[in-house]
């Protein structure tokens, strides 16, 4: 009875340190950096000041303007793309006698 408990206490002492490694305390939990707002440049605060809202509603906007513009741009190359390789189409040239005066 005595090597049961024995073994259990054991067993228990050692699984204590596997179980609580199962989250990772080994990093700096108050290292962690949090989400700051980005900084408004001078033209996206002057035009917030123009239109009468916050920076950081002038920097959405900026910044869904810009994804949208890359958008068409890509859309508009990959189209000028596709369209050059289905005209490309191999020519066939033939050539007929002309008679020629002797």
């Amino acid at each position: 009875m005595k090597n049961l408990i024995a073994s259990v206490t054991a067993i228990a002492l050692v699984a204590t340190p596997a179980l609580a490694q199962m989250s990772n305390t080994a990093t700096n939990t108050s290292a962690k950096t949090t989400k700051t707002a980005p900084k408004a440049t001078a033209p996206i605060a002057k035009a917030a000041k123009a239109e009468g809202e916050s920076t950081k509603q002038e920097a959405k906007e900026h910044k869904a303007a810009a994804r949208h513009h890359a958008k068409k741009h890509h859309a508009k190359k990959m189209h000028k793309k596709s369209m050059a390789k289905k005209t490309t189409v191999k020519k066939t040239t033939t050539t007929t006698a002309t008679p020629t005066k002797s």
